[in-house]
């Protein structure tokens, strides 16, 4: 009894087991049949963000190599305009001829930098305009490529497009007219120390009487005046010219101002020589000169002068006009009777009316009456109409301290007059005829001057620009 009971135990246990295990085997290949039919449905959308994740990177890089392209075709452009229009030897506007140029050069250099892509090579649209010495350029493209993975989800061609830009600003073709002061008043000492040794070394001379040989009597006994200081000056802004490397695009004149005005250097490229030329330069030592007759002077140069330029070619160069001078005028002028130098009065002055007080005086003590007045600001008139950049550099009239002064009364009264009348309002004066206050410039002493100079030959030399 006991064994039969435990057969069916067993048989139970064994039937129970049997039908878990089929169960279970059921339930088994039931969830396996889920899973795959959800990773078959998961499938889609994983191979399409796989294969968008390819194409984009494609795209990507076929973008970044489109618009490398764009930016040197740009560049390309307006270097090329550039070259053609600096090195134009023609008389007519090299514009036209230098769009074309630009723009030729741009698309080739477009299609150079393009490589291989997985499509045609677009061909860019590239505008160019030259506005004055700006040149400007702008290439875009559109680029379309087949897709590979995204075709799955119906996506056959990606669609992009590109631009890039940039101006480049050309060095300027510029004449500089250079005016230079050599009347008797720029052949003061420099310094206090140096007026002691002119004083001395011309037996009692301070100022207005460095003629005849006296500026080198002077200077052996070690004098540095006025006038050298300014030479110096110019010299040294012309040697820098010269070591720019951008020469040939300058062209300088240099003109002495006095009684008389003479172009002692005419406008030329050959800064060298224009650097010897200013080298040699004195306070005035002939015959019907050493006044100072600025208006005269301003009024002949502007006569003389072109319109000014925009600065794209030589043949359209931009103006400057740089006055060196210490602003007082007057109608004096040496003249020869036997082998002494006597007063004269020159016929081309132009005094105020009336002359009076603070702007001018008579005087009587010589043997024509003289006028020494202020500078007078609308002889810059006809130089600034004809569109030139006018700079003033106002040397500052030196007047000597009393001991170092002349024994006469009656240069000495000059020397109080321009002191207590004139200075102020010849820097009101060439400030007003500058071009503008930018360019008005003023100096005392030798480091001074030279410094101002520098400025001003600066101010006259813009360099290129290009911008991205």
């Amino acid at each position: 009894m006991l064994r039969l009971l435990t057969m069916r135990a067993s048989t139970l246990r064994s039937g129970l087991l049997g039908r878990l295990l089929v169960m279970a085997r059921r339930a088994w290949a039931a969830r396996a049949g889920s899973l795959t039919t959800i990773t078959a449905f998961s499938a889609i959308p994983m191979i399409g963000f796989i294969g968008l994740s390819v194409d984009y990177g494609m795209e990507l890089a076929a973008k970044s190599k489109l618009d490398h392209a764009a930016d040197a075709a740009v560049i390309a452009a307006i270097t090329s305009a550039q070259t053609y229009i600096v090195t134009y030897t023609g008389t007519g506007d090299p514009t036209t001829n230098a769009i074309a140029v630009g723009k030729a050069q741009g698309l080739a250099q477009f299609k150079a930098n393009t490589g291989s892509l997985p499509a045609a090579v677009p061909t860019p649209t590239i505008n160019m305009s030259v506005s004055g010495r700006v040149v400007s350029a702008n290439a875009s493209y559109s680029f379309s490529m087949p897709t590979i993975f995204m075709r799955v989800l119906g996506t056959r061609t990606a669609s992009f497009t590109g631009a890039a830009g940039s101006t480049l600003t050309i060095p300027a073709f510029t004449n500089i007219h250079i005016v230079i002061d050599t009347s008797s008043s720029m052949g003061i000492g420099a310094t206090t120390a140096d007026q002691q040794i002119v004083y001395n070394a011309t037996g009692g001379c301070a100022v207005a009487c460095h003629h005849t040989g006296t500026t080198d009597l002077a200077r052996n006994k070690g004098a540095t005046l006025r006038i050298d200081v300014a030479k110096n000056a110019v010299v040294s802004a012309l040697k820098q010219i010269i070591s720019s490397g951008n020469a040939t695009r300058f062209q300088v004149s240099v003109w002495t101002m006095s009684t008389q005005f003479n172009n002692v250097f005419p406008l030329s490229n050959k800064i060298s020589n224009a650097v010897t030329t200013v080298q040699a330069l004195d306070i005035t030592d002939s015959a019907k000169d050493g006044g100072t007759n600025t208006t005269y002077s301003l009024q002949t140069l502007g006569n003389s002068l072109n319109t000014d330029g925009n600065g794209l070619t030589s043949a359209t160069a931009q103006g400057f006009v740089m006055l060196i001078t210490d602003g007082v005028q007057d109608s004096d002028m040496k003249v020869k009777s036997g082998s002494s130098w006597v007063d004269g009065y020159d016929s081309n002055f132009s005094p105020y009316s009336p002359c009076s007080t603070p702007n001018c005086k008579s005087l009587s003590g010589f043997a024509v009456p003289i006028i020494i007045q202020s500078f007078d600001p609308t002889a810059c008139n006809s130089i600034k109409s004809k569109g030139y950049t006018l700079m003033t550099l106002n040397t500052k009239y030196i007047v000597p301290p009393s001991n170092l002064q002349s024994s006469s009364a009656t240069l000495n009264s000059v020397f109080d007059f321009v002191k207590t009348y004139l200075a102020s309002s010849i820097a009101s004066n060439l400030a007003s005829c500058a071009t503008s206050s930018t360019y008005a410039y003023a100096a005392d002493s030798p480091s001074e001057i030279n410094t101002a100079v520098q400025q001003m030959f600066l101010a006259a030399g813009a360099q290129a620009r290009i911008t991205n």
